[in-house]
């Protein structure tokens, strides 16, 4: 054997090596970008939700308001009605048309 038919010295890598770390390397950029990506996105869900958990509490907060207001309002028309105060019953101070033809 010839010294120009010697093996290469093995301190040098090859081009495989070489490639196999390139693409480990790769690998691992991609798994660490995929990561920081899902993060993210769990962090933005989770932001979202907690907004949407508060505005569904602020609703049903006002809707629990408006229950109380309208049962309010409805036992004073009952009590009213009952003592003969509000105009006898005809809707009239509700908004609401007492018959079907109006005057004029």
């Amino acid at each position: 054997m010839s010294i120009s038919q010697t093996a290469p010295a093995n301190n040098a890598p090859t081009s495989q090596q070489q490639d196999h770390a390139s693409a480990e390397e790769t690998s691992t950029r991609l798994a660490e970008a995929i990561d920081d990506f899902l993060g993210d996105l769990d962090k933005k869900f989770k932001n979202i939700s907690d907004e949407i958990l508060t505005k569904l509490d602020d609703m049903a907060e006002r809707c629990d308001r408006l229950e109380q207001e309208i049962m309010f309002r409805a036992d004073e028309r009952s009590a009213s009605a009952a003592t003969g105060s509000v105009g006898g019953g005809s809707g009239k101070g509700l908004g609401i048309d007492g018959g079907g033809e109006r005057d004029g």
